[in-house]
């Protein structure tokens, strides 16, 4: 723009150019296209530069590192739960197995052939008019041919924590046992 004048002397205004250096080049205003919209100049976009290819990478690294260390104890206390519920659902199971054992037997003993077994098998008691054979072996130990109907009940036998095939890294990672 020209300078102007007005009529009543005020003051002119003139044409003002800035320079600003930007990688040594001086900045050039940009000068409006013919749809009225400014054009930009292609060698003062900034291009990406090879050096910085790291940068990406690095941020997602970064990003992992920040949202593994906010979840894990949350992660962690998670699964310490979840392997207790597992290990107490099956200590009940078996509970529960050996209960329907137990029950079965005290249902059997209630008879009277029951209790006859038992006190045979168990207590080596025999009726009257019966004899009772024991066979010895050379070593001195004793071999009984009677064999015990009655189950072991009294078993504290629970399963083996549950095993499923992530379950040994798991383990590791969030240091259960």
């Amino acid at each position: 723009m020209a300078p102007r004048n007005t009529q009543n002397g005020a003051a002119a205004i003139s044409r003002r150019t800035t320079t600003k250096v930007a990688r040594g080049r001086p900045f050039v205003p940009s000068r409006p296209a013919r749809n009225g919209r400014a054009s930009v100049d292609p060698d003062s976009c900034d291009a990406p530069s090879a050096a910085r290819w790291w940068a990406v990478p690095l941020s997602v690294l970064i990003i992992l590192v920040a949202f593994i260390a906010a979840y894990y104890p949350v992660a962690r206390v998670q699964y310490r739960e979840v392997r207790e519920r597992a290990r107490l659902t099956a200590e009940l199971q078996a509970l529960k197995a050996r209960n329907r054992r137990l029950s079965t037997e005290v249902a059997r003993l209630q008879t009277p052939e029951g209790v006859e077994d038992y006190a045979r098998t168990q207590l080596g008691l025999v009726k009257r008019g019966e004899h009772v054979v024991v066979v010895r072996s050379d070593d001195g130990s004793t071999l009984s041919t009677a064999t015990c109907a009655v189950p072991e009940v009294d078993s504290d036998h629970m399963p083996a924590d549950p095993v499923g095939p992530w379950t040994g890294v798991l383990d590791l990672v969030f240091g259960v046992r």
